[in-house]
C-alpha cells in the first residue's frame, strides 16, 4: 500500500479545488501559485492520476479529482473537528470570531459587548480581516462570511440578507433649499464603496438611480472607500449621500446622525452566513454565541 501523500499537497489540492484557480488557492495559503502548481503536480504523480484540467480561465476537477476531493475534505474535516474539541477543552471560556472589518465594528461588536456584560467571566475576541478563514490554523472558532461559496465543507447558518438605502447627515441636508426635492438631492456628492470583485453583489448608485426613475443620470462624483465603515463615517461628517447597508447604519439612524432620504431600498445579492466546524456546538460557550448572533433581523 502506498504511503500517504504530503499534507501540504493535500491542502493545496483542497484549496485549488474550492477556488477553481491555483492563484486564488495560493492567496488563501499564503504561498506562490508556482508552489501550488508544484504540489498539485507531485500529488498527481503520487496518485498516478490527473486531478485537474488546466486552461487559461482557471482549473476544474477531473472525474477522478472530484471523487478524491470527497475523501480529502472528509479527512480534513475530521482533523478540524478534533482540533476544535481540543481548543474547547483548553480554553472553555474564550472564543474567537472572525469577520470583515465593517461588519465587526458596526454589527458584531455591539452584540458581543452585550453578551460580555451578562457573562463577564467569558472572553470573546473579534478578529477583523477580509481573508478567508482557515479553521485548520490559528484559534478561529467562528466566522461571518459574505455568501456561502467559500466554506462548502463547514456548517453554515444564514444570519441576514441586507439591503442598502440612500442616507445623509442632517447637516448636509440643511444645505439644500428643499431636501425633499430629488433633483436637489442628486446634485450632492455620492459616496462610493469599492468591494473589488464583490462589487457586483453590492447595489451601486446607478442601480439606485434607475430604481428612482433617474437611470439616464450618471452618479455624482464623490469620495470612494473600500470599507463600509469608512464610508459611513464620511456620510456622518456630511461628505455626501451614502448607499448604506441597513444593518451597518442602524446605530446612526437611531441616533439621528444619518437620515433616510428615500423609501427606495435595494437588496444585496448575497447573504451573510455564520460558519463553523460541525461539532463546534459541543462547546457550550460556542453554542450560546451562535444562538445569540444567529437571530435573523
Amino acid at each position: 500500500m502506498k504511503a500517504l501523500p504530503p499534507l501540504a499537497a493535500l491542502r493545496a489540492f483542497e484549496a485549488a479545488a474550492g477556488a477553481g484557480s491555483f492563484a486564488r488557492a495560493a492567496d488563501q495559503l499564503c504561498v506562490t501559485p508556482a508552489a501550488i502548481s508544484q504540489q498539485i503536480r507531485q500529488l498527481e504523480q503520487h496518485l498516478d492520476s490527473n486531478l485537474f484540467v488546466r486552461s487559461a480561465r482557471g482549473v476544474h476537477l477531473t472525474p477522478a479529482g472530484e471523487g478524491y476531493l470527497t475523501f480529502v475534505r472528509a479527512a480534513f474535516e475530521q482533523l478540524r473537528l478534533g482540533q476544535q474539541q481540543l481548543a474547547c477543552q483548553q480554553r472553555p471560556d474564550s472564543i474567537t470570531i472572525a469577520t470583515y472589518p465593517s461588519v465587526a465594528s458596526k454589527w458584531l461588536m455591539p452584540r458581543v459587548l452585550q453578551w460580555m456584560e451578562r457573562h463577564p467571566e467569558q472572553e470573546i475576541r473579534v478578529e477583523a480581516s477580509h481573508a478567508r478563514v482557515d479553521f485548520g490554523r490559528g484559534d478561529i472558532d467562528l466566522c461571518i462570511a459574505f455568501g456561502d461559496q467559500d466554506y462548502p465543507e463547514l456548517e453554515q447558518r444564514l444570519l441576514f440578507t441586507d439591503s442598502v438605502s440612500a442616507v445623509a447627515s442632517p447637516a448636509l441636508l440643511d444645505t439644500l433649499d428643499n431636501p425633499h426635492d430629488l433633483q436637489q438631492l442628486l446634485q450632492l456628492p455620492m459616496i462610493h464603496i469599492d468591494w473589488g470583485s464583490d462589487n457586483r453583489y453590492l447595489p451601486g448608485w446607478q442601480q439606485w438611480l434607475t430604481a428612482a426613475g433617474q437611470g439616464q443620470q450618471p452618479p455624482t462624483p464623490g469620495p470612494r472607500f473600500n470599507l463600509s465603515s469608512m464610508a459611513i463615517e464620511a456620510a456622518v461628517q456630511g461628505k455626501g449621500l451614502l448607499l448604506g447597508q441597513q444593518l451597518l447604519i442602524e446605530t446612526e439612524l437611531t441616533s439621528g446622525q444619518l437620515i433616510k432620504v428615500s423609501d427606495i431600498s435595494l437588496t444585496l445579492e448575497k447573504s451573510y452566513f455564520l460558519v463553523y466546524p460541525r461539532q463546534a456546538l459541543d462547546c457550550s460557550l460556542l453554542k450560546g454565541i451562535v444562538e445569540r448572533i444567529s437571530v435573523k433581523r
